[in-house]
């Protein structure tokens, strides 16, 4: 018993001891009682198990109708993420008729109340201007990291799910295109 962490406290400060006894007791007295005490004891987001995915979405990228990009060819995370992650979210947009999604969710959240904060929409969301000038960056970032000159951009989502064997592909469908101009 003297070894214990709690003895320790009790020996260096009863105050500290008393608080730590009460708080450990009203944390599992809570929980017992179905209660989220505290923001890091939330233990329902780890309890579920997770469900298995039927299908998923593959973003194939092909450079001047020969050169298909590769995202894991690229060592650093930052590179793979710069080239997965904004055209992805541009196909998040394009899906969502040309809306940022993050509109689309705060005005899911807010209703009426949006209004309030619709003038700043511009400075949060991904307006047309900045959805027309996507392809255009997106063709100069991987002209600068696959170092091919890039004239046209050919962007698909390959729609796909695992047997026992392999990946089988359901449908390809060409989402965006590029021309340099």
């Amino acid at each position: 018993m003297k070894g214990t962490f709690l003895y320790q406290v009790w020996q260096h400060n009863r105050k500290l001891c008393y608080i730590l006894t009460a708080f450990t007791m009203l944390t599992v007295c809570g929980n017992l009682l179905g209660d989220e005490v505290t923001p890091f004891f939330v233990w329902g987001m780890y309890s579920e198990k997770e469900k298995p995915v039927q299908q998923y979405e593959i973003l194939k990228t092909t450079i001047n109708d020969s050169t298909v990009v590769n995202v894991y060819d690229y060592y650093t995370t930052d590179t793979r993420f710069y080239l997965y992650s904004p055209l992805a979210y541009y196909k998040k947009i394009e899906d969502n008729n040309n809306v940022d999604p993050t509109v689309s969710f705060l005005q899911s959240k807010l209703h009426q109340h949006y209004d309030k904060i619709d003038f700043l929409e511009r400075s949060f969301s991904n307006t047309g201007p900045q959805q027309q000038a996507f392809l255009d960056w997106y063709a100069r970032y991987l002209q600068q990291v696959t170092n091919i000159p890039v004239h046209s951009l050919r962007m698909e989502v390959i729609k796909a799910h695992y047997t026992d064997q392999n990946l089988v592909t359901d449908t390809v469908h060409l989402f965006a295109t590029w021309e340099k101009p």
